[in-house]
Formats: structure tokens, C-alpha cells, sequence
């Protein structure tokens, strides 16, 4: 195989898989806890793009739509994009983006886990921690919080914006902040602070009762 059968085999193969390289990236940007390694990231790529291209096909099935199947073995001698081909590759990119955004909804919100909890399956709240469960619930009485930065003699009052984790540091934004010393004197207000503790260092009150 020559340099040229090897560079139209490569596009062809990138623009076939495009669907599964879209939600792949977009798992890796927004749902994964870690950053895969390539091989992780080229084995999810297949594997959403393997989904993607199922649901379509399933989709032209229903609609009683000719569905045209690549020759990948033929794709290093000649174009194996032609018209039709285009066609799907572009139907799967859409059916990519929705699945990959239904596949962040569920992921966000651990939507199996919950399931799972409520059919009394498990205990555990998956690989995530206690942390990121708790505020990524959803549920209004998290919204708001009391944080006691107890080295510093604080109590930070405010509404939950936006929060990470990283290796070494918990990140948490509050709105509307009215900051206490922790003998509960008001010390001052401010529309907006940032937080960043190690694990260890960080305790965090929810005030409000659920349902309430």
C-alpha cells in the first residue's frame, strides 16, 4: 500500500467514523472524570460510532430507506464516499450530537446510578465521590450553602453557581455570598466568591431541608 492509498484510506476512515469521534470528544470534554488515553479514546470512538450508525440504521429501517454499507476494504484503492455514503455519514453526525448530549443529561446526572438506588441495587454512587453526587443532584436543598473555612475562622453563606474537582483541590463558586466570622457576626456581602480547598479542608452545610 503507498503513501496515497494510505492517506485516502485515513480520510475516508476519519469521515466514516466522524459520528463516534464527535460524541467521543464531547464524553471526553464534559463527562469523563479522567482524560482517556488515546487507545481509550480511539476504542470509544469505535464503540459510539458503532452505536450511532445502528441507531440510524434502525431509523432507516422504519422509514423503509435504502441503507448503504461502506466497503472499508475497498477504501485504500478508491473513494468509498460516494453520494449516498455522504449522506448517512452527515444523518449519523446529527444522531451523534443528540445522543451524545442525551449521554451528558445522563451521565451529569447519574442516571443509572439513581436507577439503580431506587430499585435498592446498590448503595454506591459510582465512581464519583459523595462531592460530586451531592451537587451535580440537581436537588434544591444543595443549592444553597454554608461553607466554614475553619483555619481561616469563615462561614461563607451563598448560592451554589458552579464547582470541580481536581487531584488536589476542591473548586466551588458562590453567588449572593454573605461571609460570617464563625461566631455568626456578619462581616460583609459580596455578589460572587471562589473557593479552592484541598478535600480535607472543606466542610459544607445545606441549610435548607428538602422538600421544604
Amino acid at each position: 500500500m503507498d503513501d496515497v492509498s494510505v492517506n485516502l484510506f485515513l480520510v475516508q476512515v476519519a469521515v466514516i467514523f466522524l459520528p463516534g469521534i464527535i460524541w467521543a470528544k464531547l464524553d471526553a470534554t464534559y463527562a469523563a472524570k479522567v482524560k482517556p488515553s488515546e487507545i481509550e479514546f480511539v476504542v470509544r470512538a469505535f464503540v459510539f460510532g458503532l452505536t450511532v450508525y445502528v441507531v440510524e440504521y434502525m431509523v432507516f429501517e422504519w422509514l423503509h430507506w435504502p441503507f448503504p454499507i461502506v466497503d472499508l476494504a475497498a477504501a485504500d484503492s478508491h473513494e468509498v464516499l460516494t453520494a449516498p455514503i455522504a449522506h448517512e455519514v452527515l444523518g449519523a453526525v446529527g444522531i451523534s450530537l443528540i445522543m451524545a448530549l442525551l449521554w451528558l443529561y445522563a451521565s451529569t446526572y447519574k442516571l443509572l446510578t439513581r436507577f439503580l438506588q431506587l430499585i435498592k441495587a446498590t448503595k454506591k454512587y459510582g465512581d464519583e465521590d459523595v462531592w460530586d453526587f451531592m451537587l451535580n443532584s440537581g436537588e434544591a436543598a444543595v443549592e444553597y450553602a454554608h461553607v466554614r473555612d475553619l483555619d481561616h475562622g469563615f462561614l461563607y453563606a451563598g448560592w451554589v453557581d458552579t464547582f470541580s474537582e481536581t487531584d488536589k483541590l476542591r473548586e466551588l463558586v458562590l453567588l449572593r455570598v454573605i461571609v460570617y466570622n464563625l461566631d455568626g457576626e456578619q462581616l460583609y456581602e459580596t455578589p460572587r466568591l471562589y473557593l479552592a480547598r484541598a478535600p480535607e479542608k472543606i466542610n459544607i452545610e445545606f441549610p435548607h431541608e428538602a422538600g421544604g
